[in-house]
């Protein structure tokens, strides 16, 4: 029964030596020199290798490899391992989970941007679109037109002061004077 549980705990020590140098750049985190799917894929078989640890551990008391007593230290430490690098996969995925939501702040902000500069509309469907936009974002359709001309609305010529008031106003917005249909020129 000894020798088990030296094979045991030799197994362990062998397994947090193999571990260990994952453990140390995880602990480091400093400018990351791999990529993220390098670094999620490490982090991944960290987290599966402990869990299976656990299992194996599970199976080896169930058959009478380990006694009560050693399996509640054992367990204890695995399950510490196991507690740890979750806790590294929640870390890794808070940071790069901040990384993508202030790239996907700055595209939207320099859309809104461009979107808020005067380009042209679409020949297909008429939906605006930013000034360096070659297709329009609603139909697919090449934008290919000259930038669309306002349409002058219709204008009323105030009688009294003379200027121009949208068609439908009642009275003149430079001196308040009512308008009438038949008093204003239509322009």
């Amino acid at each position: 029964m000894l020798l088990i549980i030296v094979a045991v705990l030799m197994s362990i020590v062998a397994m947090l030596a193999v571990a260990y140098p994952v453990l140390a750049q995880m602990g480091e985190r400093g400018p990351a020199t791999s990529s993220a799917a390098d670094t999620l894929e490490e982090l991944l078989a960290e987290r599966d290798a402990a869990f299976q640890a656990l299992r194996d551990l599970n199976f080896d008391h169930q058959i009478g490899k380990i006694t009560d007593e050693d399996f509640v230290v054992f367990e204890a430490n695995l399950k510490e391992s196991a507690a740890n690098a979750l806790r590294a996969l929640d870390r890794w995925e808070s940071e790069t989970d901040s990384e993508v939501d202030l790239v996907l702040e700055r595209a939207v902000a320099a859309r809104r941007v461009a979107l808020g500069t005067p380009g042209l509309a679409c020949p297909n469907c008429g939906r605006p679109s930013a000034a360096g936009d070659a297709f329009c974002a609603g139909c697919g359709q090449p934008i290919t037109q000259a930038p669309p001309a306002t349409p002058k609305k219709p204008a009323l010529t105030c009688p009294h002061c003379g200027r121009l008031n949208e068609l439908g106003d009642r009275f003149c917005a430079g001196c308040g004077q009512p308008l009438s249909t038949r008093e204003a020129v239509a322009r």
